[in-house]
C-alpha cells in the first residue's frame, strides 16, 4: 500500500476506523457514479459506488479461495463450502433468511466456484440494500454449517454434478484437468460430489467405528456427515480471510452512509494473516504433457479441435496485452486469416483465440475451432496452417496500424462505456480489485491497451512451437488410422469421458518449423468501419420518452423509432424483420430459411468480422415468421454495413460447397441431431412449449428434408420469400428521424419486394388447453447413458397477455412469491434436483406458471411432490400476513419499474413489444398499478382456479422426460386425462382438437396513425 494515497479515517460512534484511497481513479467519459474505494483495519478492500438513478443495489464479495485450495482427500469443498455459507449465521440462524430477504424485496441472488477464486453476489431494490448487506456479511463472519444442512447440500452438490455428468465441455474441462501435473492442485476435480467430499470423512468414520462399541454411538452415516462438517469448518477457517475478500457495493445511497454500512458490518469478519492471493508457480504442464495430442470422445455428434500454449502470469502486461495482440491475428476471420483459409478448404466451421482462464497460476492461450468432417479428416493439416500463421507473425514486421487500432478502439469502447445491470457491475468490480493494477486502474486496466511492446509480442510468439503445445482432437467416433489398432482407451474417474493420448506427429513438427510457405496466409489490411465519426446528436429533454414513435407506414412495412435522449453514445441498434408466410409454412421451408440465414452469414463472415472488431455487430436469424436482421454498435459505419447485409441476402450466390458444408457438417445437420442429446430440463420444457403451440416442425421433421435440398432450391426459396413480405423494424439511438426514414427505404429497395395482404402475415398463435385437463406428454430422453429425468410442470392461466388483462399481473404476483418456496421446498429441504425452477411463461398470447426439475427420480414420483408443494403453498397464502403481501408486491413493483440501464435494454424492451405484436411499450408501468390494488383474496382465488391441483378447471400439462436408466414407468394414473408418448398420434389428435388464442392484439400508443391504421398494425 502506497501510504501517500490512503487517509486514515478514524472511527466515529459505532462504525469503526478504516482507510479512504485518495487517488483519482480513471472512469469512462459517461460514467456519472461515484466511487469510493477503502480498506478495512482487517484488510478487506472494498469499491463503493454511489449512483443517483439507481433503482437497483447490488453487491458481490470475490474470495481469492477457489477449488485449487480444495485439500486432495476432500475434493470439491470450496464448492461445498460456497453452497454452505450462505444458509444461515448467527445473526441470521434461519438457513433461508438471506435468500428470502432478496427475493421477495425484487432481488435475486448467486455464487460461484472457480479454480482460483469464489464470488457471492446479489441484487435488490435499492431500498432494501442495508439489509441485504447484513444478511451476506453475517455469513462471511459467523457462518452456521449446520449439522442438519450438511447431508442436504452435499446431496445438492452431487445432484449439480449428475446434471453435468453427459456435457461435453464438463467431460473434456476434466479429462484436461486430469491430465495435468498430479502435482498441480488443478488437477483436481473442482465440482465434487458425495465420493469426493466425504472421502477423508468416510474413512474416519469407518476408523471410528472400528473402535466403537455398537450401543448409544452414532450410525457410520451420521460419523461421515459430522465429519465432514468438522472438515468444512477447519477448512473454512483456515482458507477464508479477510485480506482474501474484496466487496464491491453499487446503491443509491450516498457514498457516506455506503462506507458506513460496510464498514460496521464487514470489519468484523477476521483477518487470519494469510496470503491475500495465493499463486501456485509450479506449471500445471510439464514435458510429458507438451507436444501432446489427447483424442477425446464426445456425447454430441461434432469435430472439435483446441490447440493450447501455457502462459506466463500476463496481469503484469496489463497496459500492453501481448497475448490479446496476438489473438487478433490468430482469431481473424479476415481474408487472410488461418480462419479464412481453412473455410475455403471446407474444413472450418468456427475459430476463436483468445486467453481462456483468469486463473493466474494456469492462463492458456488457447485457439478452439469446430471442424468439418473433412476438417477432422485433415486434422493435421489444419494444425500446420495454424503453425504456418505463427511463422508468418513470427517473421512478418507488424505495421503500427494494427496496434493503433486495437489501442483506438479499446479507447473508444471505454469513452463510451454504458452501465449494466449492478449485479453485473459488481461482480466485474470485486474481481478487478483483486488484480494487481494499480489503483486509479482498477475501472481501466483491464479494458485499454495503451502501449505497444513488440519485444512482448514476440517473446511470447517464439514459445508457441509445436513442441509447446497441447492439442485436444474432439469426435463422437475416432478413426484407428489416428489412434492406433486395438486402442486401449482411458475413462476419467469422475464424468466417465473417453480419451487416449499420443504425442504430435514428428513429420508435422518438422513440416512446422520450415515456416510459412501459405501464400494465402497473410496478415489483414486496415480495417474500414473503424468509426471516425463519434459525434453525439444531443438535444436536452426534460424527461426521456418511454416509448418510440412509429414514422412511417406503408401497405410493405412498418418503422418504429426512438432517437436516443438518455444514453447519449455514438451508438445505434436496429431490427428489421422481414416477415412472410413462406418462412415456416412446411419443415421444407422451414430448413430452406435456416440454410439462407446461415449460408448469407457464411459468406459475410470475412467481410463482417472487421465490423464486429470495430464495435459493430450483427445477426441474421430465422424464425416462424420470417427472416430477423439485428445491427448494433457504432453509428458511423452502421447503414453501410446494413446495406451490405442485405445487398448479399438479396443477390447471394450460393456455392454447392459451402451449402454442403453449412448443411451436412456444420451447425444444422448435427444442431437437428444433437437437439436430442441436450440437457433433460431444457427439453422437456421445449416439448412443452412445442405442446401448446399450433404449429412445431420438429428437428426430426426438418432432418428429413436436408437430403433433398440443392443450390436451386435455396435460391428459389429465397426469391419466393422475399418477393412479397411485411417488414417491421426498429431504430433506436444516435439516429435522427430523417436518417431511420432513410435506412428503411434503402433497405427496401434492396429487398425489392411486394407487400402481404393483411390477413397474409404471419402471427403467433398459441393453444388453449381445455378446462379440467390433466395431460402428461411422455418421452425417453436419447441418450442411453443420461441418468437425470426432468418434468415441466405447466398450468396455463389463458389470455392474458391483452392490454388491459387484469389476470397478468395477478400471474406474475403468484410467480414472484412462489419462486422462493419452490427452490426451498422442492431442492433445498426435499433434495429433488439441482435443477429446480418456477416461472412465469409465455407462450404467444397465453400465460401460465411452470415448474421444471431435473432429477434422479422418476417424473411421476417428481410430479406427486410438486402437487403436494403446491397444497401446501396454498396453506402458506392463507396465512401470509399483510406485511409479507405488501413486501412481495414491493419487489415486484421494483422489478416491473426498474430503469433501463443502456441503449441494448431499452431495444430489447421496444422490440419484445413490437415483436409480439402488442405495441404495448408501458405495459410495465400499468401492471405495477395493478399489482398495487391486489387483495390476498383475490391472489388464492386465481390460485385456486388455476394452479391448486384439485381445482375441476384447472388447464394443466407436464411433460415427463425419462432417463432411459429407469426400469419400469408406474401405471397410467386415473387423475390424468391423457397420457401420451411424444411419438403417439394420440398427441397430434390431442392438438388437433383444440383451439387457438387469438393472436395478440395492438395496442399503440402513438397520435402517428389514425384509429384505423392501429387495428391494421
Amino acid at each position: 500500500m502506497n501510504d501517500k494515497e490512503w487517509t486514515q479515517i478514524p472511527s466515529e460512534g459505532d462504525r469503526p476506523s478504516f482507510s479512504l484511497f485518495t487517488g483519482p481513479l480513471r472512469k469512462p467519459d459517461l460514467d456519472d457514479r461515484d466511487y469510493r474505494l477503502i480498506e478495512l483495519q482487517n484488510g478487506l478492500r472494498a469499491i463503493l459506488v454511489h449512483d443517483i438513478a439507481a433503482d437497483k443495489a447490488a453487491a458481490c464479495m470475490t474470495t481469492q479461495v477457489g477449488s485449487m485450495h480444495d485439500p486432495g482427500d476432500a475434493q470439491g469443498l470450496a464448492h461445498f463450502c460456497e453452497h454452505m455459507i450462505t444458509k444461515g449465521s448467527q445473526a441470521f440462524p434461519d438457513e433461508n433468511a438471506y435468500l428470502s430477504y432478496v427475493t421477495s424485496n425484487g432481488g435475486v441472488c448467486n455464487a460461484a466456484t472457480a479454480p482460483s477464486f469464489a464470488n457471492y453476489w446479489f441484487s435488490i431494490g435499492s431500498s432494501f440494500l442495508s439489509g441485504a448487506l447484513a444478511r451476506s456479511a453475517a455469513f462471511f463472519q459467523s457462518p452456521l454449517f449446520t449439522e442438519s444442512l450438511t447431508k442436504r447440500e452435499i446431496y445438492a452438490v452431487d445432484s449439480e454434478f449428475k446434471r453435468n455428468v453427459q456435457k461435453d465441455e464438463r467431460r473434456i474441462l476434466q479429462i484436461n484437468r486430469t491430465l495435468s501435473l498430479h502435482t498441480h492442485p488443478y488437477s483436481q476435480f473442482g465440482t465434487g460430489n458425495v465420493e469426493s467430499i466425504t472421502e477423508s470423512a468416510t474413512r474416519l468414520g469407518l476408523d471410528r467405528k472400528s473402535s466403537e462399541t455398537s450401543a448409544g454411538v452414532d450410525s457410520k452415516d451420521e460419523v461421515v456427515w459430522k465429519a465432514t462438517r468438522e472438515r468444512l469448518v477447519e477448512w473454512w477457517r483456515t482458507q477464508y480471510c479477510a485480506s482474501r475478500l474484496t466487496l464491491a457495493v453499487v446503491g443509491k445511497d450516498s457514498l457516506d452512509d455506503l462506507t458506513d454500512t460496510v464498514v460496521s458490518l464487514y470489519t468484523p469478519i477476521l483477518n487470519r494473516g494469510l496470503d491475500p492471493r495465493p499463486v501456485f508457480t509450479q506449471p500445471v504442464w510439464g514435458p510429458s504433457e507438451l507436444g501432446s495430442i489427447i483424442f477425446i470422445k464426445t456425447i454430441k455428434d461434432y469435430y472439435g479441435l483446441t490447440v493450447s500454449f501455457l502462459l506466463p502470469d500476463q496481469r503484469p502486461h496489463y497496459k500492453s496485452q501481448p497475448a490479446r495482440i496476438i489473438a487478433h491475428f490468430l482469431g481473424h476471420e479476415g481474408p487472410g486469416s488461418v480462419c479464412a483459409f481453412l473455410k475455403r478448404k471446407g474444413w472450418l466451421v468456427s475459430l476463436s483465440a483468445g486467453i481462456r482462464s483468469r486463473n493466474p497460476s494456469v492462463q492458456h492461450f488457447q485457439l478452439t475451432s469446430k471442424l468439418t468432417k473433412e476438417g477432422y479428416e485433415n486434422y493435421q493439416d489444419v494444425l500446420l496452417a495454424i503453425y504456418n500463421y505463427f511463422s508468418l507473425l513470427r517473421s512478418s514486421p507488424i505495421d503500427e496500424y494494427h496496434f493503433s487500432e486495437i489501442s483506438n478502439m479499446s479507447e473508444t469502447h471505454f469513452r463510451f462505456q454504458e452501465k449494466t445491470q449492478p449485479h453485473t457491475y459488481t461482480n466485474w468490480l470485486s474481481y478487478q480489485l483483486s488484480e494487481p493494477y494499480p489503483l486509479q486502474e482498477i475501472l481501466s486496466g483491464a479494458q485499454l491497451v495503451t502501449e505497444w511492446d513488440e519485444d512482448l509480442v514476440r517473446e511470447l510468439l517464439g514459445n508457441m512451437v509445436p513442441e509447446n503445445v497441447r492439442v485436444t482432437l474432439e469426435a463422437r467416433d475416432h478413426e484407428e488410422r489416428f489412434v492406433g489398432l486395438d486402442t486401449m482407451w482411458l475413462t476419467e474417474k469422475w464424468h466417465g469421458g473417453q480419451y487416449c493420448v499420443r504425442r504430435l506427429d514428428a513429420a508435422l513438427i518438422e513440416k512446422a518449423h520450415q515456416g510459412n510457405q501459405n501464400v494465402e496466409l497473410f496478415l489483414p489490411e486496415p480495417n474500414p468501419y473503424i468509426p471516425t465519426d463519434l459525434a453525439i446528436d444531443k438535444i436536452f429533454v426534460a424527461e426521456a420518452e418511454k416509448a418510440p414513435t412509429c414514422i412511417r407506414r406503408t401497405a410493405l412495412s412498418t418503422l418504429w423509432h426512438k432517437k436516443d435522449d438518455q444514453f447519449w453514445v455514438p451508438k445505434a441498434s436496429v431490427r428489421i424483420d422481414i416477415r412472410s408466410p413462406l418462412a415456416y409454412g412446411t419443415p421444407r421451408q422451414a430448413v430452406l430459411t435456416r440454410l439462407l440465414a446461415d449460408l448469407v452469414e457464411d459468406a459475410l463472415s470475412e467481410v463482417t468480422y472487421a465490423a464486429e472488431l470495430a464495435g459493430l455487430a450483427y445477426s441474421l436469424s430465422n424464425h416462424r415468421k420470417g427472416l430477423l436482421i439485428a445491427v448494433g454498435g457504432y453509428s458511423d459505419k452502421l447503414p453501410a454495413l446494413l446495406h451490405t447485409i442485405l445487398s448479399k441476402l438479396k443477390h447471394l450466390v450460393i456455392d454447392s460447397e459451402r451449402l454442403r458444408v453449412i448443411s451436412e457438417q456444420a451447425s444444422v445437420r448435427r444442431g437437428y441431431e444433437n437437439f436430442y442429446l441436450g440437457q433433460p430440463s431444457s427439453l422437456s420444457e421445449e416439448f412443452a412449449t412445442w405442446s401448446i403451440t399450433p404449429t412445431v416442425w420438429t428437428p426430426a421433421d426438418k432432418l428429413a428434408e436436408l437430403p433433398y435440398i440443392s443450390v436451386e432450391d435455396v435460391e428459389r426459396h429465397r426469391d419466393e420469400l422475399l418477393s412479397r413480405v411485411y417488414v417491421e423494424s426498429l431504430v433506436n439511438g444516435n439516429i435522427t428521424k430523417d436518417k431511420a426514414i432513410s435506412l428503411i427505404e434503402t433497405a427496401e429497395q434492396c429487398i425489392q419486394a411486394r407487400p402481404l395482404t393483411w390477413n397474409e402475415r404471419p402471427r403467433d398463435r398459441s393453444l388453449s388447453l381445455p378446462e379440467g385437463s390433466n395431460v402428461v406428454w411422455q418421452k425417453a430422453h436419447t441418450n442411453q447413458q443420461e441418468g437425470n429425468s426432468s418434468l415441466s410442470y405447466y398450468c396455463q392461466f389463458g389470455d392474458i397477455a391483452a392490454g388491459y388483462s387484469r389476470l397478468r399481473p395477478v400471474l406474475e404476483l403468484i410467480g414472484h412469491m412462489i419462486r422462493e418456496p419452490t427452490y426451498t421446498h422442492l431442492r433445498t429441504r426435499e433434495q429433488l434436483g439441482y435443477v429446480v425452477t418456477s416461472s412465469v411463461w409465455r407462450v404467444a398470447s397465453s400465460m401460465g406458471l411452470s415448474i421444471k426439475i431435473q432429477s434422479m427420480r422418476t417424473p411421476w414420483d417428481v410430479e406427486s411432490r410438486v402437487d403436494a408443494f403446491l397444497n401446501d403453498f396454498r396453506d402458506i397464502l392463507a396465512k401470509m400476513p399483510v406485511k409479507e403481501l405488501e413486501d412481495n408486491k414491493e419487489g415486484l413493483i421494483v422489478k416491473k419499474l426498474e430503469k433501463l440501464k443502456n441503449l441494448s435494454e431499452e431495444t430489447g424492451r421496444f422490440w419484445g413489444h413490437i415483436s409480439k405484436g402488442s405495441y404495448d411499450f408501458l405495459q410495465h408501468e400499468r401492471d405495477a398499478g395493478i399489482i398495487r390494488t391486489l387483495a390476498l383474496q383475490e391472489i388464492i382465488d386465481a390460485f385456486d382456479k388455476f394452479v391448486r391441483p384439485s381445482s375441476a378447471v384447472r388447464k394443466k400439462i407436464s411433460v415427463h422426460l425419462v432417463s432411459q436408466k429407469v426400469e419400469s414407468q408406474p401405471s397410467m394414473d386415473a387423475q390424468h386425462t391423457l397420457v401420451v408418448d411424444s411419438d403417439d398420434p394420440d398427441l397430434a389428435i390431442f392438438k388437433a382438437g383444440l383451439a387457438c388464442y387469438p393472436p395478440m392484439m395492438p395496442i399503440v400508443m402513438t397520435t402517428a396513425l389514425s384509429a384505423v391504421e392501429r387495428c391494421h398494425l
